[in-house]
């Protein structure tokens, strides 16, 4: 079974409206676990994943073209990525977790449509949010890459 990633950036549910200050910050995401290229740190505190592009899928290689790569940018604990990483990798690749597909990784709602006020959802207890997160108009932690 396929595995899909689920990464939302606002606290009211009434603004994922899809971006955050600009085509290329989403407010929400979800990715197919099969798109993951790469996760790393890039502080003490930030973890980056780097995933196949949306926009841009690349081409042959003609002169200046670039072949780019989206990022999902969460906050962690301090030097806590591996921790991270190793609960991320069972999820996908478990049988029985997740036997629906869809892994919750983080979702900082706090106010659903109702207007009642509900926990934000952190899939690991490492994860303390997406960085870059200002407010629900300026979300800089979920990059996708415009299209050349």
């Amino acid at each position: 079974m396929d595995k899909f990633l689920y990464f939302r950036t606002v606290a009211d549910v009434d603004n994922d409206d899809g971006v955050c200050g600009s085509a290329t910050q989403l407010s929400s995401v979800c990715i197919p676990a099969k798109n993951i290229m790469a996760m790393a740190p890039a502080s003490d505190t930030t973890l980056i994943i780097r995933y196949k592009p949306m926009k841009n899928v690349g081409g042959l290689g003609a002169s200046g073209e670039e072949v780019l790569t989206d990022t999902i940018t969460l906050t962690v604990n301090a030097h806590t990525h591996k921790n991270v990483v190793d609960a991320l990798v069972a999820a996908i690749n478990s049988n029985k977790l997740y036997n629906d597909g869809f892994i919750d990784v983080v979702d900082t709602v706090t106010t659903n449509l109702a207007n009642a006020t509900i926990p934000a959802i952190f899939f690991h207890g490492d994860i303390t949010g997406v960085s870059g997160y200002t407010d629900d108009t300026n979300a800089t932690g979920l990059a996708v890459a415009a299209a050349l």
